[in-house]
């Protein structure tokens, strides 16, 4: 029986690196984690019910139920459109140590002293261990959560293949000043700043290992100079869900994307016929596919 997928947000969080053009935050999940073990991935989990409450709204700025809503092309609630934003922000914080968030006075949070960096790392492992919520954070604190500098990127789902499943969708968030992204210890083991380009490099390399929607995110972010230059960007998109199929061809584990050339004809349950996965991905090119070659995903582009 195939899987219901969960919800679930992703933050990919970015900085401008001068002149070698923007970077990403990278987080190494452990290697005894259910979901993509061992892969560099962006900070992300999943929706919980209570993100969506009218508490938390009161707390936050930059975002109402009916804009987000509205975003999602009303494919969902208002309550459940509204809560991936604050899932973004609050997984952002617990994986990453990044709060996106503003004072009472509509300034960028910042921390004032070391006492109170302190107190926010307490409140990230309270928060990692469900000893309390992001409403209490934004409460106690008297600040509010940043909704507006999440940015709707992406919608990915995993394929039907897969026994654990995830309906995801991703934001681009601007590095906040005064503030420095660290992995967790506890579910991510390592955290890299990288260029789109080099990452894919690396993992090409074998010293990283990206996972499929990392790897296609940060191909379609490598030719892009600057930050605002991706806002821009953002305003010519139409978001579509991506359904990637799993499947294997010539006995490798092939996970081929909506334009790949093959997708409608094995979305019908035929049988490939080809052994040809087209060429290796080159820069400035649309990867179709990816073929899984021990523990590394590697890009291909094939055309009709």
């Amino acid at each position: 029986m195939m899987t219901i997928p969960k919800k679930a947000a992703t933050a990919i969080l970015l900085r401008d690196c001068v002149p070698k053009g923007i970077e990403v935050f990278l987080l190494k999940r452990h290697e005894k984690s259910s979901f993509m073990g061992g892969n560099f991935v962006y900070p992300g989990g999943k929706v919980d019910r209570e993100d969506g409450s009218m508490e938390l709204c009161s707390y936050s700025r930059g975002m109402t139920f009916q804009d987000a809503h509205r975003i999602f092309g009303k494919t969902l609630s208002r309550e459940e459109s509204f809560a991936h934003w604050i899932a973004g922000i609050r997984e952002l914080f617990e994986e990453a140590g990044v709060l996106l968030a503003y004072d009472r006075k509509g300034n960028p949070f910042k921390y004032k002293n070391e006492e109170d960096r302190l107190r926010f790392i307490d409140y990230r492992d309270r928060l990692h261990t469900g000893r309390i919520d992001i409403c209490h954070i934004a409460k106690e604190s008297n600040i509010l959560l940043a909704l507006d500098q999440l940015h709707y990127y992406a919608h990915w789902i995993t394929p039907e293949a897969r026994s654990e499943r995830f309906d995801t969708r991703f934001f681009l968030a601007r590095h906040p000043e005064g503030q420095e992204a660290n992995y967790d210890r506890k579910e991510t083991i390592e955290g890299i700043w990288l260029s789109p380009k080099k990452a894919l490099e690396e993992n090409l390399n074998r010293k990283i290992a990206l996972s499929p929607p990392t790897l296609k995110t940060l191909e379609d972010l490598s030719p892009v100079k600057t930050i605002d230059d991706v806002f821009t960007s953002l305003k010519m998109n139409v978001i579509r869900p991506i359904l990637p199929i799993l499947t294997k061809i010539s006995g490798e584990p092939t996970l081929l994307f909506p334009w790949d050339p093959e997708y409608e004809a094995l979305k019908k349950g035929e049988i490939s016929s080809s052994t040809n996965h087209g060429r290796p991905s080159q820069p400035g090119d649309t990867t179709t596919r990816l073929i899984l070659r021990e523990g590394i995903w590697y890009p291909y582009c094939r055309v009709k």
